[in-house]
């Protein structure tokens, strides 16, 4: 395999590292507005190395295609069935390797990523979205993968997903799949899915009726900055500039506060309490038209629930559309594994597969980064479709450290704005204010 130098000339990663501060052109790649706060284009600091150090040495030998790698993974339900029969294609294909797979419960995920890996008990890679890849490289826990690279494995993906996975000049994973929410909703009970947000307000207040069990014309998780992400973005507001500097508290984002407020407060669309599991209760009793979420709850349904997807709405106040947070859920190198050579083919014959993607697709319903899966797009599920359409109005998250605090504290402003009346600019302000505080 060719191998690049360990300097990022590569013209695929450089333009990932470009597009995050650029808008890109590409339609035919999915290019999008960049990601926030990725902190890709920020010059190492001091005592960091520009580029990526290349394995050591004894890690450099090419792989002899035999050995057993340790691969962790928060997936169940569909994923994980899909999962497995990706690894029993592989094997099958593989037969001097064995990947053996460990289910991590999602809530405890990060946190035994964290711990395992400094204390040698880690897997040899592991399956994650890339909003913690700050954290994980500043703290060593993650392999850059720049010295593997090529032009010719980057351009096999969405240039969102490989961009999103940047942080310092160095790349730190491979693609797999990217999640954002969409509208689902109920083709029973909304024969056309709107197209504006006036749209889906009035249409939404024609569905609601409060009395007896209650049935609600949209129903998410209107206290969580990632399920909020589509109003922000759509209002023009953002989490991070392009520098990296916070801007979670400007008029922009307090519109897009207000409004997700005068669903609550105003019109009264949504349940007094809503929780993850009751979104999904609510849409499969059919007492929920219309649900914001994401590919994890197509799994979540039941047989007989009618459903259909949709783009988010375009957003009347400002004619942008609606922009959800953007996953890009990848393939990630323990910097402790032993086996590096190894975990790095298995990761890219994982990302590329094309097989492998099917699979991931049709059993898993994932839509995945791999971009010749979308050839035929007639051949692809009309879900995936959407989700791919919506990718093209996505923002990644921002990966950046500071990101870890943001969510907390803007769960609460939104929570203090849509439950309690609180006014959102001063919620927002607060919020910047407790952020700062705890550190850069």
């Amino acid at each position: 395999m060719r191998r690049h130098r360990r300097t990022l000339t590569s013209p695929v990663l450089a333009a990932a590292l470009v597009g995050l501060s650029l808008l890109a052109a590409a339609c035919d790649k999915g290019t999008t507005p960049p990601a926030e706060g990725t902190g890709a284009a920020v010059e190492p600091s001091a005592g960091q190395a520009a580029t990526p150090e290349a394995p050591a040495t004894t890690a450099q030998a090419e792989p002899q295609g035999t050995g057993h790698l340790v691969l962790w993974h928060s997936y169940r339900q569909q994923e994980e069935a899909s999962l497995n029969q990706v690894l029993e294609l592989y094997h099958r294909t593989h037969p001097g390797m064995h990947v053996e797979a460990l289910a991590i419960p999602f809530d405890a995920y990060p946190d035994r990523i964290t711990a395992a890996i400094p204390r040698g008990r880690g897997p040899d890679l592991f399956i994650y979205a890339h909003d913690r890849v700050g954290d994980w490289a500043d703290e060593g826990l993650i392999e850059p993968i720049n010295f593997w690279t090529d032009d010719e494995l980057l351009s096999q993906f969405f240039d969102i997903t490989v961009q999103a996975l940047v942080y310092q000049r160095g790349l730190y994973g491979l693609p797999l799949v990217y999640k954002s929410v969409v509208l689902f909703y109920n083709p029973n009970m909304v024969t056309t899915p709107p197209t504006t947000t006036d749209e889906m307000i009035a249409l939404a207040s024609q569905l609601t009726n409060t009395e007896g069990e209650g049935q609600y014309g949209l129903v998410y998780l209107n206290t969580s900055l990632y399920f909020h992400a589509p109003w922000l973005h759509g209002f023009g507001g953002r989490v991070f500039d392009d520098n990296g500097q916070l801007t979670i508290d400007t008029p922009e984002a307090a519109a897009s506060v207000a409004f997700a407020a005068s669903l609550h407060r105003q019109y009264h669309l949504l349940p007094e309490n809503v929780q993850s599991h009751s979104v999904t209760s609510l849409f499969n009793a059919g007492r929920a038209a219309m649900v914001i979420s994401g590919p994890w709850f197509w799994s979540e349904l039941t047989e007989n629930a009618p459903w259909a997807v949709a783009p988010l709405p375009v957003i009347n106040a400002t004619g942008q559309q609606a922009t959800p947070f953007l996953g890009s859920e990848a393939v990630m190198i323990s910097s402790r594994s032993a086996n590096k050579p190894l975990a790095f083919e298995f990761a890219r014959w994982l990302a590329t597969d094309l097989e492998a993607a099917r699979i991931r697709m049709e059993v898993g319903h994932q839509p995945v980064a791999l971009q010749a899966a979308y050839a035929d797009m007639e051949q692809v599920h009309p879900a995936i479709r959407v989700f791919h359409d919506q990718m093209l109005h996505s923002i990644p998250m921002p990966n950046i450290p500071m990101m870890r605090r943001v969510w907390g504290h803007m769960d609460t402003a939104l929570f203090n704005a849509i439950k309690n009346g609180a006014d959102p600019a001063e919620v927002l302000r607060t919020a910047r204010t407790r952020i700062e505080s705890e550190g850069p």
